[in-house]
């Protein structure tokens, strides 16, 4: 304790400003510190915060979505925006992977994810007919390697798949190969059939491994919306189910320019939000992403690649 008699010798001196200064611009600094992280950690609070007011009180959900085409960082935007959790269940309609670069992260993300759900695209289709069995990669011996290689996207998928471990490409190709193509889903009194596109009655609920060549090529090549696989729309409205399906852009049967969300003719909603046009950029990026559906009430939920421009 200073004794009340002390005195300081020349208390303005050049020495003692310095030191002054030096002493409240420490403090300022640390002060500045401190706010930022009082700041930081207030902000992450709102934000967990905001997040469960949204999801309280929200009963089990269940979503579609097709055809995410590799885009891995716009399908996690999805997930935040729709407030997914462990009490919901998804179902991705194939073609989760190629033309983007993401795609074995995306399959990674939805094989370790209980809720999740993935269907056999044409797209995965050709790459379990063209990577060898084993897991090895030392070459691509399936008949719809130059196909899936060449013509649709599958090197951005190979170039990923070449670099995991063995262990992991097997435990991948036997995760696929126990996937359906095709599923019946009862959600408050309506049966909704999801399948990527097309459907085989007899095939519904069974698994990739276990049906022939000709009806998987069926189930996930041909649509009601492209003139070279073309199959009639009466087809699907004989069943008295709801189909949700992909494959086929929206854009492509709406033409461009129109704001993104599903198709809807007779039975049929189509989902495929267009990510594989990402690659090509031939599209405006708030013209195209991913459509989520929610089946309960048929909500639409669509996130745009141009909201990935403002994070």
């Amino acid at each position: 304790m200073i004794p009340h008699d002390a005195r300081i010798e020349n208390p303005v001196s050049p020495t003692n400003t310095f030191l002054l200064l030096l002493f409240f611009s420490v403090d300022d600094i640390i002060i500045d510190e401190l706010f930022s992280q009082i700041y930081n950690t207030r902000r992450n609070i709102t934000a967990h915060i905001s997040l469960f007011l949204q999801n309280k009180g929200k009963n089990m959900a269940t979503y579609a979505i097709s055809d995410l085409h590799g885009q891995y960082e716009i399908f996690e935007k999805l997930l935040e925006y729709i407030g997914f959790s462990d009490d919901d269940s998804m179902y991705v309609l194939g073609d989760a992977i190629d033309r983007g670069p993401d795609g074995i992260r995306i399959l990674q993300r939805i094989m370790n994810t209980p809720n999740m759900d993935l269907l056999i695209g044409n797209h995965e289709f050709m790459m379990l007919n063209s990577v060898d069995p084993d897991g090895s990669v030392d070459s691509v011996p399936g008949h719809d390697a130059t196909l899936w290689l060449y013509y649709n996207g599958g090197d951005h998928t190979f170039a990923q798949y070449k670099e995991l471990h063995e262990d992991e490409r097997k435990k991948i190709l036997t995760w696929l190969n126990t996937r359906l193509l095709s599923t019946l889903a009862e959600v408050n009194g309506r049966v909704f059939c999801l399948t990527h596109s097309n459907f085989v009655p007899d095939c519904i609920g069974k698994r990739y491994a276990d049906l022939e060549y000709k009806d998987i090529w069926n189930i996930v090549w041909k649509t009601p919306y492209r003139n070279d696989l073309f199959i009639p729309i009466e087809t699907y409205a004989e069943t008295g189910y709801d189909f949700i399906i992909g494959h086929v852009p929206v854009q492509r049967v709406t033409g461009p320019g129109h704001k993104l969300h599903a198709f809807h003719e007779q039975n049929i909603l189509l989902i495929d939000g267009g990510c594989s046009y990402r690659q090509d950029k031939v599209l405006s990026d708030d013209e195209y992403g991913v459509i989520c559906l929610r089946l309960e009430d048929r909500h639409e939920d669509v996130i745009t690649f141009a909201s990935l421009n403002n994070t």
